[in-house]
């Protein structure tokens, strides 16, 4: 995409940033992105590399040029600020993954991301450029540090260097306190379902989600397979007759093997043709959501809509 061939060298762009009236605005996606495997690489306080998948990037904004209103307090949400008519929670992201928080002047950039529905904007120290990371190079590290879902290796200048892609999920359920509650309610509506035999198979690389939705599964008293990465839950069909599955539900951004593998392989498969296929996602666009249709794909939700979900599982589940 054209965006992309004008990031490829954004180091080179940003070294310096106080002259380059022309960042003002930075289109990093647009509403035809459809790569799941694009990310944009940034710099922490601590000088580490993090990822953040650029299907959830609406645009790089000069920080400098954002007006911000500040909390006083100690909140995540550090202030908020009116972009193109909207009003747009501003996170640093060294104060929430923990790292030291610098002077304002050294923040360069404000990733303006989406989530679930709700809109932030993320202050960076500095980017260093898009590259593609394929799913199959990720390795998962949730068990060392709850905020980042897995890391990678990712080539910086003549380096190959060690690289965190953060759990966006705990991220927007840390910085939108009410979204857990909201969702919470939202599964308490639900009345328990007769028991079914047929198992729903559902995986997640997020543990906060994989609560969630293990808490709707509970509620609505189903019968379920939980996995951490696709390659798990395609790995387990191998043990799991295909009688006993009623429902396939997957995220898209996974280590190991992400969503879109996961549905390809399914899709080859005839035994499995009849069985529904949800993909449960905050990547979506209009044009990522028809290739994914055209894949085989029966239906697309946003994360933390348990109510949708909930829904969707009743009418879909064979």
């Amino acid at each position: 995409m054209k965006e992309y061939e004008e990031l490829q060298d954004i180091t080179k762009m940003h070294q310096d940033i106080e002259d380059e009236e022309e960042l003002d605005l930075i289109k990093l996606v647009n509403t035809n992105a459809n790569d799941t495997s694009q990310y944009l690489i940034f710099v922490g306080s601590d000088d580490q590399y993090y990822a953040k998948n650029v299907s959830k990037i609406e645009e790089l904004l000069v920080y400098k040029d954002i007006e911000i209103m500040k909390n006083n307090d100690d909140k995540l949400i550090v202030g908020t600020a009116d972009i193109r008519g909207n009003m747009t929670a501003i996170v640093n992201f060294d104060k929430w993954f923990g790292n030291e928080v610098l002077d304002d002047k050294d923040y360069e950039l404000i990733v303006l991301a989406h989530y679930g529905g709700l809109r932030m904007g993320i202050m960076i120290k500095s980017v260093e450029y898009i590259v593609n990371i394929p799913s199959d190079t990720m390795v998962s590290n949730t068990n060392n540090n709850e905020k980042t879902s897995f890391i990678t290796k990712v080539q910086v200048g003549s380096k190959n260097v060690l690289c965190s892609v953060f759990d966006s999920d705990k991220m927007l359920l840390d910085v939108f306190d009410k979204v857990d509650a909201q969702s919470s309610e939202e599964i308490s509506k639900f009345e328990s379902l007769e028991k079914m035999d047929k198992k729903i198979l559902f995986a997640d690389d997020s543990r906060f989600i994989r609560k969630m939705v293990k808490d709707l599964f509970e509620t609505l008293n189903l019968t379920y397979e939980i996995y951490e990465d696709g390659k798990q839950l395609i790995d387990a069909l191998k043990h799991i007759n295909v009688e006993e599955i009623g429902l396939f539900i997957t995220d898209l951004e996974m280590p190991v093997m992400g969503g879109r593998e996961v549905v390809k392989i399914i899709r080859k498969e005839k035994d499995y043709k009849n069985i529904k296929i949800i993909v449960h996602t905050n990547m979506s666009n209009d044009i990522m959501e028809d290739a994914l249709i055209s894949s085989g794909v029966d239906k697309i939700i946003g994360k933390v809509n348990m109510l949708k979900l909930g829904e969707a599982i009743k009418d879909m589940i064979i």
